[in-house]
């Protein structure tokens, strides 16, 4: 994995304001407004290498050649984005009329607005390099779409300003930068008054920059002219052939992993290429032990980070057993709890550490956390605890491992179709199977459910909010003798 621990490295990108710029200090993202150049190297005068989103170098004869034709080539279906650059009698012009005249004269071609919209911060960038000459080759040109789609390794399709394109280059970004996570875009963009777009294009530069300096980035055109001032027309991106960040794969644990509903959860997290560790007291090809040892959860939780390194789900799936007060013993119970509660929250403080960004425990509880039979007190004082410890987990983990749990109803192991009575007593007219728990476990550990913690979620066709009266639609109550 790249590491980017070894300086400060700045990218800036225009904005109404001013300058939005992004500092990786060390390795550390951090975001700041400027006024003006000047306010900006007055606070970051040590830097280690600085990208500007601005034209830099400018043309005052056609026969110079800039950058802008070969990047268009590289944007792709994003060519738009890369703005024709003026001649620079065309940037200290006074008035609109007279910047698109003049480019005309100079260059064959008149104006575009959204090149006239950025002519005042051409004009600060080329009035600053010319009172600060030492940073001539100091502060370089790029252009955040080329690098991104360098970064990514092809074209990219969507817009950076709707939410598809803004997370499509958080998750580049993310995968270059170690421990850094782009979230809360909106929140500091409307605090600096910007876009969230410029934040991603800052950020896009001090990582582009940060390559720089280690060597991992070409110049377009290979070959660049330098212009009247002896600036160099250039666009400074990453290498094509830079390498790409290896995704690591990710890792599930499940409890009760062997058959039922654990064993269709962990059917579906293979599905999706994660590498699924299991834990059951049925033999098989998985890790065979007791849930209520605690010697085993300490020797399974060791297993698996010494195979895998760490963990992106936990899902607690293992049933406790069900016995009623009449049967119940001492012993019993306790094992219903250790397996149940217990067994959840020790695993959960075990891999603690080993949790990766982005990490999810799903506890199965059950619909008897709310409503019970007669003679189940064991697994539903284990049900009805599982559901409480996951709010307090979720406090506990805030930050940095989101947890829920899902209440299952009726749900048919075998897949069996009911009909008559057994299915219409839902709501949702039949009988429940291992899919449409297995199904919201991966919602609930997908980034689509990111704002989602310390909920429980139940699943039983709506059976638990039909309300039952005796000679009510056929209902019969006849209590036992």
């Amino acid at each position: 994995m790249m590491e980017w621990n070894d300086g400060l490295y700045l990218g800036a990108d225009g904005c109404k304001g001013g300058w939005i710029v992004c500092a990786l200090d060390h390795g550390e993202l951090i975001f700041d407004p400027f006024n003006s150049l000047e306010e900006l190297i007055d606070c970051y005068p040590a830097f280690d290498a600085f990208l500007i989103d601005m034209i830099i170098g400018l043309q005052n004869r056609a026969k110079q050649k800039r950058p802008e034709e070969p990047a268009r080539k590289e944007a792709g279906p994003r060519r738009s984005s890369v703005f024709p650059a003026p001649c620079r009698q065309a940037v200290y012009a006074e008035t609109e009329e007279d910047q698109k005249r003049i480019n005309q004269e100079v260059l064959g071609s008149s104006l575009t607005r959204q090149t006239i919209h950025i002519i005042p911060k051409i004009r600060e960038v080329d009035t600053f390099m010319d009172h600060h000459p030492e940073f001539g080759e100091r502060i370089l040109e790029s252009h955040p779409e080329v690098a991104f789609a360098r970064l990514k390794g092809g074209f990219l399709m969507t817009r950076k300003k709707d939410r598809a394109g803004l997370e499509e280059r958080a998750r580049i970004l993310e995968g270059f930068l170690p421990g850094v996570r782009l979230t809360g875009l909106r929140e500091i963009s409307r605090k600096f008054g910007c876009r969230p777009d410029d934040l991603l294009d800052a950020a896009c530069l001090a990582l582009t920059a940060a390559m720089s300096a280690h060597g991992m980035c070409d110049t377009i055109p290979e070959e660049p002219e330098p212009d009247d001032k002896g600036l160099s027309m250039k666009l400074t991106v990453p290498k094509k052939d830079i390498p790409r960040p290896e995704k690591k794969q990710k890792v599930a644990v499940v409890t009760g992993g062997a058959g039922g509903i654990g064993r269709c959860i962990a059917e579906e997290f293979r599905k999706e290429g994660v590498k699924v560790c299991v834990i059951d007291s049925a033999p098989g090809d998985h890790y065979v032990g007791d849930l209520s040892d605690k010697a085993v959860l300490e020797d399974f939780a060791e297993t698996v980070i010494r195979e895998c390194g760490g963990i992106d789900y936990l899902i607690n799936n293992a049933p406790p057993l069900m016995k009623g007060i009449d049967a119940c013993s001492y012993e019993d119970f306790q094992k219903a709890l250790s397996v149940g509660v217990t067994a959840p929250f020790y695993l959960s403080k075990l891999f603690a550490p080993y949790f990766r960004k982005g990490a999810c425990i799903i506890n199965i509880s059950s619909s008897r956390d709310r409503m019970s039979q007669p003679r189940t007190e064991s697994y539903t004082a284990a049900k009805g605890g599982i559901a409480a410890l996951t709010h307090a987990l979720a406090a506990s983990f805030s930050g940095k491992v989101r947890v829920n749990s899902i209440s299952p109803g009726w749900i048919d192991t075998g897949f069996h179709v009911y009909e008559g009575a057994d299915a219409l007593q839902q709501p949702a007219g039949r009988v429940g199977n291992p899919m449409d728990i297995a199904a919201m476990v991966l919602f609930l550990c997908s980034d689509k459910a990111g704002f989602i913690t310390g909920e429980n979620i139940c699943i039983d066709g709506g059976m638990t909010r039909l309300m039952i009266y005796h000679d009510d639609h056929g209902w019969t109550y006849r209590p036992e003798d």
